[in-house]
């Protein structure tokens, strides 16, 4: 039997081996069944010592050999030649895992010889399930591990022809044949596989524990105790997973309180503009808050400082921070001679936190300016937030560069500022229209309306210095030397940055393919920022193929990237530069957009524009988003 292990990083193998294209062979398949025979020897040397390219084209060759040779066999042959087909589709089960794509195997049934013989059928009918009688639950002992170490290469894939998207596909089994036999453990070739340590891949060796579930519940009739033996598995474990029960709050972890619908004070529109008007410097915004008690987000002025916790929900007057503006406890606040706040303001402030200190944003860590302009956005029509976000890029222009008048051009999408020049600016422009057409179409945006609410700011640069010094000058930071172009996305600063190229408008274009693409993808709940880099770039590598030299820095670049990547956790939490992540987001995304997989990835951009939250969109479309990238990167939490 043909034996390999999957590589550390599985995302490393297959974009390295899946730009590389197929690989030509002057070889002939194999004419007999004696050549068949040593074809597959010779494949499974090739495998032991790692030369995987010459394998997939041994195997292929074999392939294409059994297809011939079934036609007319005699039965004593067929019978043989079913015995290879098993091999071969071991073996297409087994090099899929290293990320190969081969020639397609078809079952056996669909190529064996009819003439002549009485075949047998190749597979048991799947057994009807119902409601479970056994001891074992599937939905609740046997999916989620499943869903949890199964998910790259079998439910968001189907490598080797195996499938676990739901229950049927589960117990159809593979090209080789039927995996799991209910009633028989010994006899089911999954069990054996897990037993024997052969899989799962890279994800872990499946627990003791679990095994022996999974075993109980093939020897009790394999039965399904969900609702749909053709939903996803992942949507199964989503629904029988128990609700945990809200924990009482602890000072470093406050909960969020959802508005019921009959506040009268809103958090957003009249608590936090009194925060940050009024604490300024230092609560909000402060070098070193005084007392420990930091009010940049909710979730800190909810968690309180050194005195303990600020705000007692249900109870205004009683809460520190009320009892400190009107001056009952200690120093009046605010301090440093600042006036006292109005009674109509305090007023506010404690009915808010009577009717339970809710909070009414979108994300509990935005910064409380954030959650102010969000709250002004969401009323806002897209003609006035279009204006806001003009007068805002010219301000920040001021701080760009304090001694220079902009040249601009805008329309109802897009507002062109920078010091390219007048003529430049409009035909930068046009370039952004004609950018915005390609992004519609690659990521197949059906609706007329604009891409961003409020349109998209583009601040375009003469040189390089000038977009370094954009970066320094405005986002306190030092641009990667290999960056020509980036984008932001805030409430109110929405915009695209990029070095503008006189001598070649198609790399403007398919620059603001890139980031434009970006900027759309990140507008949308929950997308973390190395997906919506990754979307870019991939839109780009679309727009202009393969072979352009950004994709193919990106792709050499990847294995240097993962070198930085320790943990998934620090991955997912951002804590490693802005070009490696957005290089893995674009390894992680251009998987996505592997051909047995586009239709998933364009599910999840639907969902996404549908208002459905990021990581649910990943758990309906493709699976848990943990146990996917663990898998993907090699890399655990």
């Amino acid at each position: 039997m043909l034996r390999t292990s999957i590589p550390c990083c599985f995302l490393l193998v297959w974009i390295t081996t899946s730009l590389a294209g197929p690989i030509a062979s002057s070889q002939e398949p194999p004419a007999s069944i004696e050549a068949l025979k040593n074809e597959i020897k010779k494949a499974s040397q090739l495998l032991k010592e790692r030369k995987l390219s010459d394998c997939i084209t041994s195997i292929d060759l074999c392939t294409a050999s059994i297809e011939k040779l079934s036609q007319n066999a005699d039965p004593k042959d067929a019978a043989e030649l079913k015995k290879i087909h098993t091999q071969i589709a071991k073996a297409h089960e087994l090099l899929s895992l290293d990320g190969a794509e081969l020639v397609e195997l078809p079952p056996w049934d669909k190529i064996a010889p009819t003439k002549g013989t009485k075949q047998k059928p190749s597979e048991p009918p799947a057994p009807k399930p119902s409601a479970a009688s056994g001891t074992l639950s599937f939905s609740k002992d046997i999916a989620p591990w499943m869903v949890e170490q199964c998910s790259r290469c079998h439910i968001a894939r189907s490598q080797g022809g195996f499938s676990m998207a739901t229950f049927n596909d589960l117990m159809k089994g593979s090209n080789g044949g039927v995996v799991l036999f209910a009633g028989d453990a010994v006899g089911s070739r999954l069990v054996e596989t897990i037993e024997t340590g052969d899989m799962p891949r890279g994800g872990g060796k499946v627990s003791p524990e679990n095994l022996l579930k999974l075993k109980q519940w093939v020897t009790e009739g394999a039965k399904f105790d969900g609702t749909a033996m053709t939903a996803p598995l992942a949507s199964l474990v989503s629904a029988t997973s128990p609700t945990p029960t809200p924990q009482p709050s602890k000072a470093d972890a406050p909960i969020v309180r959802q508005p019921t619908g009959k506040e009268t004070v809103s958090f957003a529109r009249d608590v936090a503009p009194i925060l940050t008007a009024n604490c300024n410097g230092c609560h909000y915004a402060a070098t070193r808050p005084m007392g420990g008690f930091v009010m940049n987000t909710y979730k800190q002025v909810m968690k309180g400082g050194e005195s303990g916790a600020a705000i007692e929900p249900g109870k205004g007057d009683d809460s520190l921070i009320v009892k400190k503006i009107r001056g009952m406890s200690g120093q009046r606040m605010p301090a440093g001679g600042r006036p006292a706040l109005s009674e109509a303001n305090i007023k506010l402030i404690t009915t808010w936190i009577n009717e339970g200190a809710t909070f009414d944003g979108s994300n509990q860590e935005s910064r409380l300016d954030q959650v102010i302009e969000q709250a002004w956005a969401s009323n806002a029509s897209h003609e006035e937030l279009h204006q806001r976000r003009i007068q805002r890029a010219q301000e920040l222009w001021k701080i760009v560069s304090p001694k220079t008048d902009p040249e601009e051009a805008s329309d109802n999408h897009f507002h062109v500022i920078g010091n390219i020049g007048s003529e430049s600016s409009k035909k930068l422009l046009a370039q952004a229209k004609a950018a915005d057409a390609q992004v519609r179409k690659l990521l197949g945006i059906k609706n007329k309306d604009p891409l961003i609410k409020g349109g998209i700011t583009i601040f375009a640069l003469k040189q390089r210095y000038d977009y370094s010094e954009f970066g320094t000058m405005l986002e306190r930071r030092s641009l990667p030397t290999d960056w020509s172009s980036h984008w932001r996305s805030e409430i109110l600063d929405r915009y695209v940055a990029l070095v503008y190229d006189k001598a070649e408008p198609k790399i403007n274009e398919s620059s603001l393919i890139q980031q434009i693409a970006s900027l759309w993808v990140a507008s949308h709940e929950g997308v973390p920022k190395w997906f919506a880099d990754g979307a870019g770039r991939q839109a780009l590598a679309m727009a202009v193929g393969q072979n352009d030299l950004r994709v193919q820095s990106w792709v050499k670049r990847l294995p240097e990237s993962m070198k930085q990547l320790d943990n998934l956790s620090k991955f997912l939490k951002g804590d490693i530069n802005d070009e490696d992540a957005a290089t893995i987001g674009f390894g992680i995304v251009r998987f996505m957009n592997d051909s047995s997989r586009k239709k998933q990835y364009d599910a999840l951009l639907r969902s996404l524009a549908g208002g459905m939250p990021f990581e649910q969109s990943m758990l309906k479309n493709i699976g848990p988003l943990e146990p996917f990238l663990q898998q993907l990167l090699g890399k655990k939490k």
